[in-house]
């Protein structure tokens, strides 16, 4: 790796592997020179090594080097990518287009390499000891050591930090200045102006769009700000209703000194709003004023735990190791400590849990590590935002906590809020499914590098060291967890294979009388019961031995805090079955669900009440908006759900010239009441013709994944789709892989159920054709759906039209909204559920749509009227 030095590098390749091997022979010598005993650099090892031993049957585990595990250790925010995508993002120069994919793969990955050696070159000393020791057996390991040499031989004089741990403080994003009231405008027409065609945007902003509907939006806000009124808004694609609440908001705050809080449900546009909008403001507005995101506690790092606790106790294989070692080099260098910052990977979870800031020996403010503490400067960060970004989650965490979680605040916007209902009950519900008490009592007694296994191998060095207490009373305790830990699992599995011979082969099931059986049900509440009373044994075991180890000793702390950690768990989980067994709680039902594995759900029903109290008549003013929250002209169905009461509403329709840039078609001869077999045939059929049509880009939204995974294998068969990747949710992989399968590849189609109706931004040709295979109504069993039906029944409403139709209808739009997202946008919607246009209730679903005309007809018309529409197909010579 010397300066300036470009390794040398052998090509080899072949036309066919038949010819791979006599090709190969001849080249062995020459490679074995060539290597001779230097170290090989392969970006990975499992792609390339094989076809080197298999045609030259010589052993490089020795000296060959895995440029990935390097990735992985010094960019490890970028790591769980591909070589082309981690050079893209470190803006590594892509070589000459005329040379082969091959030699482009070797330059990458030498061009990959040289900035991994130089980001090492300026790491200290102690944290290349720290990697190289958290790297042992990994072939990466090497590298670090040499790193170390070459550092100690050119920076002889560099200090060596102790603590590999960043955790500065961290000044906020936006420095606001001087608060100079003289630079806020007086008025608050000054927000309305400008939206105006010279206004502020206007004059900033290159081809900004002068659009009547901002302006009136934000005025429709500072109404509500000044008159004390919640304020309801449908905007819809392409309104830029962002910056038509964020202006608004950001002039109320610093003009008056109250805090606004804007709440999202996504994390895509939590990092928009953060990220892209405020910053371009921050440019533009004419006074200075401080912003800052905030999460929940399981995002934040924490370094006490962090610093405590051994990072490598727990890894079993090469995978985790690595990642365990990236952790440990983002723990290193991460400025805020948060892990939203490391690829959205679930191999990462265990770690989060292991080190996040909802750890109970995570106490904010109150150890040594305040003052770098991630968690502790992001809630100032908070108290000192003039507006601050949070998620749906964290707003009703902090009603559950009684305002404990966020600072205090008057004018609150939701956005996205169609989704806060389902939000609500899930933050304020409880969940467990038999995997997490296993797991619980495994950490406990039985498990790799359990409490009981520590505590025992420990505590004779403990009587030695502190020779003064009774060990014998100890010990005593410490004896009673592995029966009673058993006693737990064992209640556990009883009572899961009772939900489990319930549940049978249904996805969900609501527990009650009528359901279940009054006998069944009783078993099933007193085995909870009983479950209830073996975690609280353990808690109290823990609870002795805890009082136990209050000694002033750091090793004995941590302990402690692990002991605090568990008793935490048993906590939630002892508190969630209360609930479940409670006489008094009336109007929460208790459900089973079924994914991977069977859960056991209990929530409340009517939140109406609660977030009534706790947030709109809290506030001064709360604003809910979002593209589909209305039925028809009507938003009754959002505010009584969430117990909105006195407010004035507002609906904004969408910019774009539907009748031009798009066909509504609905195919009118698969009826819903084939038998099931025949239908997927002729609906996989159909699809598959008007995907070939497309060559690609569609999106096809189905309401059930098990007719999904029969369309799905269905469409191996058409010979129409032999050309397009067909892909399926739950089958090929995560929603989120999936989308980015789908953007890179043209040929497309997607299929998929609930998450994909909404929440997918897909513009330009990505998208071509949206297929809605049935109106999506929820099955009428689904447990809260009955149970909010009763409750619905119980004040003299139709549960259809004040409930499933309005569910359906706001679904509905959501899938429709997915083709149209830009003015430039072109393409298809497609209906393929004939009810919509032979049910009375059909026309409010047309009514909800900014369309005034639509084409119906058989699947054979359908298609040809799609083959005439002007859409720019991708490979296709249609125009």
């Amino acid at each position: 790796m010397g300066k300036g030095v470009f390794p040398k590098y052998l090509l080899f390749s072949f036309q066919s592997e038949g010819e791979a091997p006599g090709r190969m022979e001849q080249h062995k010598k020459s490679l074995e020179d060539f290597t001779h005993d230097a170290l090989i650099f392969v970006y990975e090892q499992k792609k390339v090594l094989p076809d080197l031993k298999k045609y030259f049957e010589i052993n490089l585990n020795q000296n060959v080097i895995e440029v990935q595990e390097l990735a992985a250790v010094f960019f490890p925010t970028v790591s769980q990518q591909s070589l082309e995508e981690i050079t893209d993002k470190l803006k590594i120069k892509k070589h000459h287009r005329f040379i082969s994919a091959a030699q482009k793969k070797v330059r990458l990955t030498h061009d990959l390499l040289l900035q991994c050696w130089k980001k090492g070159l300026k790491a200290d000393l102690g944290f290349l000891s720290k990697l190289e020791e958290y790297t042992k057996g990994l072939s990466c390991q090497p590298v670090l050591i040499e790193l170390k040499k070459e550092i100690v031989r050119t920076y002889p004089d560099r200090p060596i930090r102790i603590a590999p741990y960043r955790g500065e403080t961290v000044q906020n994003l936006f420095s606001p200045g001087s608060d100079d009231l003289a630079k806020i405008p007086d008025s608050p027409a000054w927000a309305v102006q400008c939206f105006g065609q010279d206004g502020l945007l206007a004059s900033n902003i290159p081809g900004f769009e002068n659009r009547e509907i901002q302006t009136v939006m934000a005025a429709e806000i500072l109404k509500g700000f000044t008159e004390a009124t919640d304020v309801v808004i449908e905007a819809g694609t392409g309104t830029g209703k962002t910056l038509a609440y964020l202006i608004p908001a950001l002039w109320w705050s610093k003009r008056h000194q109250q805090k606004v809080i804007v709440a999202t449900h996504t994390i895509t546009l939590q990092e928009q709003l953060f990220s892209k909008d405020l910053p371009l403001l921050q440019k533009i507005l004419p006074f200075p004023f401080e912003t800052a995101l905030l999460k929940g506690k399981s995002n934040y790092l924490c370094l006490k735990c962090l610093y405590q606790e051994s990072l490598f106790t727990d890894y079993t294989t090469h995978d985790e190791q690595l990642r365990q070692a990236a952790f440990f080099s983002w723990a290193s260098e991460t400025k805020t400590g948060d892990f939203g910052e490391l690829p959205n990977n679930q191999s990462f979870v265990p770690t989060y849990r292991k080190f996040g800031a909802d750890n109970p020996a995570c106490q904010p403010g109150e150890c040594s590590f305040t003052s770098r503490c991630y968690l502790y400067n992001a809630r100032k960060r908070a108290e000192a935002a003039d507006v601050l970004v949070i998620n749906h989650s964290l707003l009703l965490a902090d009603i559950k906590t009684n305002y404990k979680i966020l600072p205090e605040y008057s004018n609150l916007i939701i956005d996205e809020a169609h989704n806060i209902y389902q939000t609500a009950l899930k933050q304020l519900g409880f969940e467990i499914c038999l995997e997490q008490m296993l797991r619980l009592t495994d950490n406990i007694y039985g498990g790799k590098g359990n409490l009981f296994a520590y505590l025992k191998r420990n505590h004779a060095v403990w009587a030695e060291v502190f020779p003064a207490f009774n060990w014998t009373y100890f010990k005593s305790n410490l004896e009673e967890i592995p029966d009673r830990c058993r006693a737990a699992a064992d209640q556990a599995q009883e009572l899961f294979s009772m939900l489990q011979s319930v549940l049978g082969r249904q996805l969900s099931f609501r527990l009650d009388p009528e359901k279940v059986g009054e006998d069944i049900l009783q078993m099933i509440l007193l085995a909870s019961e009983n479950l209830i009373i073996r975690f609280k044994g353990i808690v109290e075991v823990l609870d002795r031995i805890n009082t136990f180890l209050a000694l002033e000793s750091e090793q004995l702390e941590e302990t402690r805090y692990e002991i605090s950690r568990i008793k935490s768990d048993i906590a939630q989980i002892v508190d969630g079955f209360g609930k479940i067994v409670s006489k008094s709680e009336e109007e929460r039902v208790t459900y089973l669900e079924k994914s991977n594995t069977v859960y056991l759900k209990n929530t409340l029903i009517n939140v109406a009440p609660l977030l009534n109290k706790k947030i709109f008549r809290k506030n001064n003013c709360t604003v809910l908006t979002s593209a589909t929250l209305s039925v028809g002209e009507d938003f009754t169905y959002l505010t009584r759900d969430i117990g909105v009461e006195r407010y004035i509403s507002l609906k904004l329709d969408s910019p774009f010239d539907y009748e031009k840039q798009m066909v509504f078609c609905v195919v009118n001869d698969l009826p819903v009441n084939l038998p099931e077999d025949r239908l997927a045939e002729k609906t996989a059929s159909f699809i598959g013709r008007i995907a070939e049509e497309m060559n690609g880009g569609t999106l096809v939204l189905f309401t059930s994944h098990r007719y999904l995974q029969r369309v799905y294998h269905l469409l191996g068969n058409e010979e129409c789709c032999q050309h397009l990747n067909v892909l399926a949710q739950g089958i090929d992989g995560t929603r989120e892989d999936l989308l980015q399968e789908f953007m890179q590849n043209n040929s497309s189609v997607l299929l998929g159920t609930n998450s994909f109706w909404e929440g997918i931004d897909l513009p330009g040709d990505m998208l071509r054709c949206v297929i809605m295979v049935r109106l999506p109504f929820w099955p009428p069993d689904t447990p809260i759906l009955e149970a909010k039906a009763r409750l619905l029944e119980s004040q003299g409403l139709d549960p259809f039209y004040a409930l499933n139709l309005p569910e359906a209808i706001i679904r509905f739009k959501q899938g429709f909204g997915r083709l149209i997202r830009t003015r430039e946008d072109k393409g298809v919607v497609i209906v393929l559920d004939d009810r919509i246009i032979k049910k009375r209730y059909g026309r409010y679903f047309l009514q909800a749509l900014p369309i005034t005309s639509f084409y119906q007809g058989s699947s054979e018309r359908v298609l040809q009227k799609v083959s005439s529409v002007q859409v720019p197909v991708i490979g296709n010579s249609r125009a």
